[in-house]
C-alpha cells in the first residue's frame, strides 16, 4: 500500500475553474477536422500553424478539432452531461491491474517502462520537496489566471480551455528559472531508473514544464505522441522513430492524488513501438478514454516514453490538477527542441550529474536567459516580452543570441 498525501495544493487557489461563460472547446472557431483522419504528427516541431491558430505547443498544432462529444455542454459542475460523465469516470476510469513501483525497484520499473511505454513510481518526491513544488507551481498558476481570468485562452496539447502547459506558457519555453523544477532533474528516486532505461548515465536534459488542468476542463485531449522531432527520412520506409530504442523520456509529477475525476493522464500501453495510426478522439474506443494512470498518490513519478499514445482527461473535480515535468533525451538523440533556457547561476546550484546532463541548455556566464521568469497564456505577449529583452541587448548581441538559440 502506497502512502497517500492528503494535503493538496495551497488553499489560495481553491475555487479556480468552472467558468460557465467559456463554451466547450473554447472561443476559437475550430471548424472541421483536417482531412487526415488520424492524430499522427510526423512533422513534430515543424508542424505548420494551419488555418486554425490555437495557443498550443508547436508539436501539438495538429490537435485543433477539440472534443466533439461535449460540444453542446455547459462548463458547469452540475450540468447534467458533466454529472453523467463524472459518474461514468468513477465507474470505469483506471488501467486494470496498474502496476506501481517503489523507487528501489529499479529493474522492475525499467522492465515495465520498456513493456508498456510508461511506468508509475510512487514516493518519488519527498514530502518537503513536494510542498516546495506545490508552492512554486501555485505561483505560476496565479500568474496564468491573472492573465486569463476566464481560463478561456487554452494551451497545452490542443489548446483546450482551462488547461495550460507550464513550459509552453513560459517565454523561455521551459521552467529552469524555478528552483522547484530544477530540484527534479537529478533525484535518488528517479536517476537510477533513468540510467536503467537508457542503459547509460550519458543521457541529457532538454526540458522542464508539465501541464495543469483547472476544474471544469470538461474536454478530452486527443490521443497523441510528443513528437519533439520530425520523422526520420527513410526513402524505402524501412525505419521509423518507432523502430528505435527510446529517444526521449518525460517524467510527470502529480501534485495531488490522481483520481478518476480530476484529470489523470491516460496512457495506451504498448503503443510506443506501434506503427498503427493514432485514432482521432471521435473514433477512439471507450476503453482508451478510460485507460488512465489512477489512482496514484501525489508525489509519484509517471515516467513516459514520449512516443506512447497519451492524452489529457476531463477534470470534473473542484481541485486544480497540476503535473510539473522534466524531459530527457537518450545519449544518441538530439533535436531542435533543445534550447538554451537555464541561467549559468542556476546551473551552478545543481548536482555534478545534473550539471553534466544540463550542458546543452545552460547559457554562458553573465548571459541573460531571454524570456526567463515570464509566464503568459498568449503567445503574442510572450513574444513581445522576448523582443523587449532582445532589444536591450542591442542589435548585434540580439542577432548572435537568436542564431545560437
Amino acid at each position: 500500500m502506497h502512502e497517500v498525501d492528503t494535503r493538496g495544493m495551497p488553499s489560495r487557489i481553491a475555487g479556480l475553474g468552472w467558468k460557465s461563460s467559456v463554451p466547450a472547446n473554447g472561443f476559437h472557431n475550430r471548424g472541421a477536422a483536417p482531412e487526415d483522419s488520424y492524430n499522427n504528427n510526423p512533422q513534430g516541431l515543424d508542424t505548420p500553424v494551419g488555418e486554425v491558430e490555437i495557443e498550443t505547443t508547436p508539436e501539438h498544432r495538429n490537435l485543433v478539432s477539440g472534443d466533439p462529444r461535449c460540444s453542446t455542454w455547459t462548463r458547469s459542475y452540475d450540468d447534467p452531461d458533466v454529472s453523467a460523465l463524472r459518474q461514468r469516470m468513477w465507474e470505469a476510469n483506471g488501467i486494470a491491474g496498474l502496476e506501481v513501483c517503489d523507487p528501489d525497484e529499479v529493474e522492475r520499473a525499467a522492465m515495465l517502462f520498456h513493456r508498456d511505454g510508461f511506468v508509475a513510481v510512487a514516493n518519488a518526491v519527498p514530502p518537503e520537496q513536494l510542498e516546495r513544488l506545490r508552492l512554486g507551481a501555485t505561483e505560476v498558476i496565479e500568474q496564468l489566471v491573472a492573465a486569463d481570468p476566464e481560463g478561456g485562452v487554452g494551451g497545452g496539447a490542443g489548446g483546450l480551455p482551462h488547461r495550460y502547459s507550464f513550459g509552453g506558457t513560459s517565454a523561455s519555453r521551459h521552467m529552469f528559472h524555478r528552483p522547484e523544477w530544477c530540484e527534479l532533474i537529478d533525484m535518488p528516486t528517479t536517476t537510477p531508473i533513468l540510467e536503467a532505461i537508457f542503459g547509460s548515465s550519458n543521457y541529457i536534459l532538454y526540458g522542464a514544464g508539465g501541464d495543469l488542468a483547472l476544474p471544469g476542463a470538461i474536454e478530452y485531449q486527443g490521443l497523441h505522441s510528443d513528437n519533439v522531432w520530425a520523422e526520420l527520412h527513410d526513402p524505402v520506409g524501412g525505419v521509423s522513430m518507432r523502430d528505435l530504442p527510446v529517444p526521449s523520456v518525460h517524467i510527470n509529477f502529480p501534485l495531488i492524488d490522481l483520481t478518476p475525476e480530476n484529470g489523470p493522464i491516460r496512457q495506451i500501453p504498448g503503443t510506443h513501438r506501434s506503427r498503427a495510426p493514432i485514432p482521432r478522439l471521435a473514433d477512439e474506443p471507450e476503453w482508451m478514454r478510460f485507460s488512465t494512470v489512477c489512482p496514484l498518490p501525489a508525489g509519484s513519478a509517471i515516467i513516459r516514453d514520449a512516443r506512447s499514445w497519451h492524452g489529457g482527461t476531463p477534470n470534473l473535480s473542484r481541485d486544480v490538477r497540476a503535473m510539473p515535468n522534466v524531459e530527457y533525451f537518450a545519449p544518441w538523440f538530439r533535436s531542435e527542441a533543445i534550447v538554451r533556457s537555464m541561467s549559468f547561476e542556476r546551473w551552478q546550484t545543481l548536482s555534478p550529474h545534473a550539471q553534466r546532463i544540463s550542458r546543452f541548455v545552460v547559457c554562458d556566464k553573465d548571459e541573460p536567459v531571454i524570456g526567463e521568469g515570464f509566464s503568459h497564456p498568449r503567445s503574442a505577449d510572450r513574444e513581445a516580452f522576448r523582443k523587449a529583452q532582445l532589444a536591450q541587448l542591442g542589435e548585434q548581441a540580439a542577432g548572435e543570441y537568436e542564431r545560437r538559440s
